[in-house]
């Protein structure tokens, strides 16, 4: 298990306000790279916060859970007592568990990274999320295959708790675009079969594919795809827009699209794309869409701290349940009417150069 990572703090001025917040995210196991991403993003502009808040300190406590449940819920009961939030797990498996101890603890659980509906709406408990849900997530792939006439559409389902969340928000949202054509098969993560799967699809001659599955299975199956025949459009979720997935499709000419929970990393119309940029160049950290949705989570855990005034975790539920829609840097979130949060997407397609342009 990864050791706690603390963050900086800046001299201690009298009477300032320690704040203590527990991040739990796979630090080991399939998912490190991305745990770790989350970490170290988030641990950056805490940091940075605490060099110019030296009255408001905030203390990051962050544990390993591996991607297990298990691990997960035994790290968040664990966690201090004087915790005022849980800050940005990552993936359905994580945060489903973390926001039962939330619940159980009346601590919030803010910015978890997924999708799940679980997580919003008024089954949220104390989950108060700033990315849009998987539904948004689909809705929005589809809504766009549905304007440029990609009617037939092929779809890979990743057979598990990931794939699964998002293929029911498919079934959900079939009858709003009954005029497409989805032809599905799932993919077995454990025994996968790339090439059979590959070829099934094919048969139906699709006009585009939808992966519902995660970046290293959705490049294995494009990869086995292209042995065999050009690819057509392809639509990918949020989480598959990152290094690993342009990496694996080096030289990639096809067209790629992707929905993305947040604007462009690499933008400047707001000032929070220019902050990250910032604060991400001073920790000589990468630019990516995850590293920006762990800092924007981050920015809405430290302005939800200073404009309430909170100094427990009782205080900090009360502010952000009673919070009316608030723009946080171009991402838009509101709590008080429906615990929605945010359903900010956009789309981005993915250059040859790997590189990615909304």
């Amino acid at each position: 298990m990864a050791a706690a990572v603390p963050a900086q703090q800046a001299p201690r001025v009298p009477g300032a306000r320690t704040l203590v917040i527990a991040q739990i995210v796979p630090r080991s196991g399939p998912l490190a790279n991305v745990g770790s991403e989350v970490a170290a993003t988030t641990k950056a502009a805490i940091d940075d916060f605490n060099r110019q808040r030296p009255d408001v300190q905030i203390n990051l406590v962050v544990e390993d859970d591996g991607n297990v449940a298990e691990r997960s819920s035994a790290l968040a009961s664990a966690a201090p007592r004087e915790i005022m939030a849980y800050l940005s797990c990552f993936g359905t498996v994580g945060c489903l568990a973390q926001s039962k101890v939330a619940q159980a603890r009346r601590v919030p659980l803010v910015g978890p990274i997924a999708g799940a509906a679980s997580l919003r709406g008024a089954q949220a408990g104390m989950s108060f999320a700033l990315r849009a849900s998987a539904a948004d997530e689909v809705r929005t792939l589809l809504t766009y295959a549905q304007t440029n006439g990609l009617r037939r559409i092929g779809v890979l389902v990743q057979d598990d708790g990931f794939g699964r969340a998002y293929a029911a928000e498919l079934d959900r949202l079939a009858s709003q675009f009954a005029d497409l054509d989805l032809r599905r098969l799932t993919l077995n993560p454990a025994q996968p079969d790339h090439a059979y799967l590959a070829a099934e699809i094919q048969r139906g001659t699709p006009s585009a594919l939808l992966l519902l599955a995660n970046a290293a299975h959705s490049t294995a199956f494009l990869n086995a795809w292209r042995e065999k025949a050009a690819l057509p459009f392809v639509f990918n979720l949020a989480g598959q827009a990152n290094a690993l997935f342009s990496r694996q499709l080096k030289g990639y000419t096809g067209a790629a699209a992707f929905v993305t929970v947040t604007p462009s990393p690499w933008g400047r119309r707001t000032e929070l794309q220019r902050e990250y940029q910032r604060v991400a160049q001073e920790a000589k950290l990468p630019l990516s869409y995850l590293g920006f949705e762990a800092f924007a989570n981050a920015r809405l855990l430290i302005d939800s701290v200073l404009r309430s005034g909170a100094r427990n975790a009782g205080e900090l539920t009360r502010y952000l349940e009673a919070l009316p829609a608030r723009d946080i840097g171009g991402i838009s979130v509101e709590y008080a009417l429906n615990r929605r949060g945010g359903h900010f997407t956009d789309m981005a397609l993915l250059r040859s150069d790997g590189s990615f342009v909304h």
